[in-house]
């Protein structure tokens, strides 16, 4: 680590002459990671999304978490009290509606709401808004794909990549598009 921090001292990322504001990063994408403006509210020209083929051994790339159908419909209607779901009708009732380019949720149908994908993560402590979800008896079942808002540079992925070889210039290349290394002065 000392031998690397060395090697790049005075080292910074930049992007049309300008130092990065923005250089996000996460445990992991799943596969791919997100346009900043499909998980934050700003586009950013650097933070794409970019293929991450390379993080298949972290340790949360998949995830399953399971949540009772009472908890859920609680959780859904102490926010949303006007929300229409009931039990009996859950599996009908819930529909992804939109996904972003990097395969998490943008938009859920729940009963007579819409949410983000990003909501539901927060309110349940989901690993990643790339999710499918299923009712399955008395409880629902979010398969998640990543770990992280999946912006920027995925942390596993990036081991992956220098594992293969790929310099930093390179990794931080790939996930932050359009970027240069340049020495500061």
């Amino acid at each position: 680590i000392e031998q690397a921090v060395e090697e790049t001292a005075g080292l910074i990322m930049t992007y049309e002459g300008k130092p990065l504001e923005q250089p996000l990063f996460h445990s992991t994408s799943g596969g791919r990671t997100e346009n900043s403006e499909d998980v934050f509210a700003a586009w950013v020209p650097y933070l794409r999304s970019v293929e991450s083929p390379y993080e298949k051994e972290a340790p949360h790339f998949t995830d399953q978490q399971t949540v009772s159908v009472s908890d859920f419909i609680a959780k859904i209607k102490e926010k949303y009290s006007d929300c229409n779901i009931q039990a009996s009708e859950l599996p009908n009732q819930l529909k992804i509606l939109e996904r972003s380019e990097g395969g998490r949720v943008l938009k859920i149908q729940i009963g007579n709401k819409t949410l983000s994908g990003r909501e539901l993560r927060e309110m349940f402590g989901l690993r990643s808004a790339n999710f499918q979800v299923s009712v399955e008896g008395q409880n629902l079942i979010f398969h998640t794909i990543g770990y992280g808002h999946g912006v920027g540079m995925s942390q596993w992925g990036a081991n992956g990549m220098a594992k293969e070889g790929y310099t930093y210039e390179e990794i931080l290349k790939h996930y932050y598009q359009g970027v240069a290394i340049e020495k500061l002065e």
